[in-house]
C-alpha cells in the first residue's frame, strides 16, 4: 500500500513524520514524505497560527483531488485544538491528536476521533527514517513556559525530554554527516529527568557535524558553551527574541528582559566569535505601542542578527493573550511587518558582505543546472560549482552575494 506521510509546522513535526514513515516501511508500505497520489494520506498538522490551521483544512483537499479513493487520517496540532474541523471532512477516516501520534497501528487501522490527554512522561521509541544529507534527532517534546500568545504548550503538553542513551543511539545509526538536535523548547532539556544539555553534547560522538535547534539564550551557560567548543559545533544559534521592547516581553510572558538577552549573545560571541545569530519577532503584540515597535527595531540592530523571521501577531483562542489583551489592528501588523523587513534584508546583506572572502565548509545538498548549493556551519546559503557528491562537507570561498546567499570557489 502506498501511503503518503505529510508535514506542516515545525521541524518536530518533520521528525515525527519520519518516524512514522520509518515504521511504515519496515511494514512493507510504501511510504513517502511527498504530497502525490496514494492509497492513504497521513496529514501532520500546525496550529501555531490561525494561517497554520488553514493550510491543515486545505491539505485535506489537495489529498482528496490527488486520490478521490483515498483515506485521510489527520494528526496532531490543529486536531489536538479542534479536532472537529476535520472529523466531517469527505475522505477523512481518522482524527487523532498529538498523543501517540506515531503510533502506526492506530494510523492503518483506526477509524473515528481520539484525542488523548496528553503525555507527561518523554514516550517515543521510534527513530526517524534516515536522511542522506542533514538528520534531524528529536531530544525533547512539550514546553513549560505558557507564553501569553502562545497555543503550544495547550497542545504538546509539558516539556519532557528523551533518555540521553536513545538519542547518542540514534546519532550513532545516522548516515549522513550534520545531525540537528530539536524539540519544542531544548532549552528545558533534562530538567524533568535530571540531566542536562552540557550532559547532552558531553555523550554525543565526535564523528559528527551538530547543529542546534531554536532555543533560548538562558540555555547556553559557559558550561554548555565549553562542551560545544569540544565537538564539531556548528556556530549557528537561533535565539527566540519574539521582541526588542521590554514591556511587550512582561506582557508576552517571556522571562528575559533585553538586556540578559544582549549579555547572552556577548557571551555566546567569547567562545565562538564567528557566530551567526538569527531570531524569531512578533510584530503588532497586545498593546503594541509605535514607541515598542521602535524599541524593538533598535535592538535587533544593536544584537546584529544575520536573518529575522518576521510575523505579524496571531491571536489564537485559548491563549492568555486571546482572553484578557487588546490585539492591534491589522494595518498597523502589516506596516510594522513591512519596515521591520526592510530592517532584516539590511542586516542580512551586511552579515553577507561581511562573508567575501572568508573560506565556508559548506555541507552540498543538492544541484540544480550544474550549480551546487548548501548552508555552511553558520547557516549561510553557499552555491557554488565542483565535482563534489551529496551529502560531502567542503570548502568554498565566498565571492559575491547571489541570490539568497553566497556564491563561491571550491577549494
Amino acid at each position: 500500500m502506498k501511503i503518503s506521510v505529510f508535514t506542516l509546522g515545525c521541524k518536530t513535526n518533520f521528525y515525527e513524520s519520519q518516524q512514522i514513515i520509518s515504521a511504515l516501511k519496515q511494514l512493507g508500505h510504501q511510504a513517502t514524505d511527498k504530497l502525490e497520489k496514494a492509497d492513504v494520506f497521513v496529514l501532520n498538522t500546525c496550529a501555531i497560527t490561525g494561517e497554520a490551521e488553514r493550510k491543515s483544512r486545505q491539505a485535506v483537499t489537495r489529498a482528496r483531488r490527488l486520490n478521490p479513493d483515498c483515506r485521510i487520517v489527520v494528526m496532531g496540532c490543529a486536531s489536538q485544538h479542534n479536532a472537529g474541523q476535520f472529523e466531517h471532512l469527505a475522505n477523512v477516516s481518522f482524527v487523532k491528536g498529538t498523543t501517540g501520534k506515531t503510533n502506526v497501528a492506530d494510523i492503518l487501522d483506526n477509524v473515528g476521533v481520539e484525542v488523548l490527554p496528553l503525555e507527561e512522561k518523554y514516550s517515543e521509541t521510534l527513530f526517524a527514517e534516515d536522511q542522506r544529507t542533514r538528520s534531524f534527532v528529536k531530544i525533547q517534546d512539550g514546553c513549560n513556559h505558557f507564553c501569553s500568545y502562545c497555543i503550544v504548550p495547550y497542545l504538546r503538553g509539558r516539556s519532557r525530554s528523551r533518555n540521553i542513551d536513545d538519542i547518542v543511539r540514534e546519532v550513532n545509526q545516522c548516515q549522513s554527516h550534520e545531525v540537528v538536535l530539536i524539540g519544542i523548547d531544548i532549552t528545558q532539556f533534562g530538567k524533568d529527568n535530571g540531566t542536562s544539555l552540557q550532559q547532552l553534547f558531553d555523550a554525543l560522538p565526535q564523528h559528527k557535524r551538530y547543529r542546534l535547534g531554536s532555543l533560548e539564550e538562558s540555555a547556553l551557560t559557559e558550561e554548555v558553551l565549553k562542551s560545544l567548543k569540544n565537538k564539531d559545533f556548528c556556530p549557528h544559534f537561533h535565539l527566540s527574541l519574539q521582541s526588542g521592547s521590554d514591556s511587550v516581553l512582561k506582557r508576552m510572558n517571556r522571562h528575559y528582559t533585553t538586556d540578559e538577552f544582549l549579555k547572552g549573545v556577548q557571551l555566546i560571541r567569547s567562545y565562538f566569535p564567528d557566530a551567526a545569530f538569527t531570531t524569531d519577532v512578533i510584530v503588532g503584540f497586545c498593546g503594541e505601542t509605535e514607541d515598542e515597535f521602535l524599541e524593538t527595531c533598535r535592538f535587533v540592530e544593536k544584537v546584529g542578527f544575520s536573518d529575522i523571521h518576521v510575523f505579524p501577531y496571531s491571536p489564537r483562542v485559548g491563549t492568555v493573550a486571546y482572553r484578557t489583551m487588546t490585539d492591534v489592528d491589522g494595518e498597523t501588523k502589516n506596516r510594522r511587518a513591512h519596515e521591520l523587513g526592510k530592517i532584516k534584508e539590511s542586516l542580512k546583506n551586511k552579515f553577507l558582505n561581511q562573508q567575501m572572502g572568508k573560506t565556508k565548509d559548506v555541507l552540498a545538498e543538492r544541484c540544480r543546472n550544474g550549480l551546487w548549493e548548501g548552508y555552511s556551519s553558520d547557516y549561510t546559503r553557499v552555491y557554488f560549482k565542483g565535482n563534489v557528491s551529496e551529502g560531502q562537507i567542503v570548502n568554498v570561498v565566498a565571492t559575491e552575494i547571489f541570490k539568497d546567499g553566497v556564491k563561491g570557489e571550491l577549494v
